[in-house]
């Protein structure tokens, strides 16, 4: 490890140190367990079974944690940068949050009476989609503060997300399956139900309903005519073609997936599953391109910077590790968090990444 890698390394055992009033010697002890779960050689398979191995230093010099935001008294289960760059809105215990960056202050609070599991900016800023526990559905007018709830769902919302015109909003809720009569099974059996909300008239049309799915997330493919969900407890995903109905299925996982992003050019499709890896897919030709074994655990969000040259994944062990998509190679570890990373989300300018975290903060890490 470099010295500013070991640096960076103390830095993060401090911190985990006072955040878990432990000593300093076994927060130590835990940042190295996290540092290299697997030994600190990275695996990437590319294509047609070809394995490269990258040996990578962590974490590199440039990137920082200066920046803790400060105020959710529950997980933060999710994080978006405005478009403005200039604001950052995260979602968890019972209320969203506009935090002002400069200042690194909170400007305004939505407040719910039941958790926010989830939440999606508009692409122009405006609205703000939430999903408490309870499985509402609510768009808040920034600007001036209206609430308008949308009803229509029947099981408890994982995920919304915007379509890039701002006119449509996807969801993806799971009801738990009723048991026949004599029949065994498992009480997280669930079937989850893909809908899409025209923001016009506030109605929603049901795309799909899957039962003994896994599906935690959604995402729009840039061009708006295709809908990514995860799909069944196998480890598959879906291509949803909004224009021509047709269905693609992704397989390769070996258990079910809890993230998806497009990439910026809409080429490529990033997937991060409970098997503890990431698979980018060819969307022309639905097939892997490159399987990334990243963390120790769970990866349970990914995301593709604006510019296209940096893709996030995050996982049970803590951790942000960066990669470059296009060659698979890992980058750096980002180190910090007490707790596992949520969600994460980049700024409009790909210079910062923004985590949230079940240890109720938020963390800025600069890139450049």
């Amino acid at each position: 490890m470099t010295k500013d890698g070991s640096n960076a390394r103390k830095q993060a055992a401090r911190e985990l140190a006072e955040a878990e009033q432990i000593p300093y010697t076994e927060a130590l002890r835990r940042i190295d367990r996290l540092a290299a779960p697997t030994g600190d050689e990275i695996i990437v398979t590319a294509g047609a079974g070809k394995v490269t191995r990258a040996r990578i230093t962590l974490p590199v010099a440039t990137l920082t944690t200066d920046v803790v935001l400060i105020g959710h008294t529950a997980p933060v289960d999710s994080v978006t940068f405005h478009p403005d760059g200039r604001t950052l809105v995260s979602g968890g215990d019972v209320t969203a949050r506009l935090w002002d960056l400069a200042t690194r202050q909170t400007t305004a609070v939505l407040a719910d009476e039941t958790p926010v599991m989830s939440m999606a900016l508009s692409p122009d800023g405006h609205t703000l989609a939430t999903a408490d526990s309870n499985g509402t559905v609510s768009l808040w007018t920034i600007a001036t503060g209206r609430i308008t709830a949308l009803t229509g769902s029947a099981g408890r919302v994982q995920s919304v997300a915007f379509s890039p015109d701002g006119r449509t909003l996807a969801s993806s809720e799971a009801q738990p399956q009723p048991r026949q009569p004599g029949q065994v099974r498992p009480k997280w059996r669930t079937t989850t139900t893909i809908r899409l909300w025209d923001l016009g008239t506030r109605q929603p049309t049901t795309l799909s309903s899957q039962p003994d799915s896994y599906g935690h997330a959604v995402a729009f493919h840039p061009g708006g005519h295709i809908l990514a969900s995860t799909g069944g407890l196998d480890g598959t995903a879906q291509l949803l073609d909004l224009v021509t109905g047709q269905v693609t299925t992704l397989t390769g996982h070996t258990s079910g997936i809890e993230a998806v992003a497009f990439s910026p050019d809409g080429r490529t499709l990033a997937t991060g599953s409970t098997d503890a890896t990431v698979r980018l897919w060819d969307l022309a030709t639905g097939q892997t391109t490159t399987t990334l074994t990243p963390h120790g655990g769970y990866v349970v969000s990914v995301a593709f910077s604006p510019d296209g040259r940096v893709l996030a994944s995050a996982s049970l062990d803590a951790t942000v590790r960066l990669w470059d998509p296009a060659t698979g190679q890992a980058t750096a570890t980002l180190f910090g968090h007490a707790d596992f990373v949520t969600s994460m989300a980049f700024s409009p300018d790909s210079r910062t990444l923004a985590s949230g975290s079940r240890d109720k903060t938020v963390r800025l890490w600069t890139l450049d």
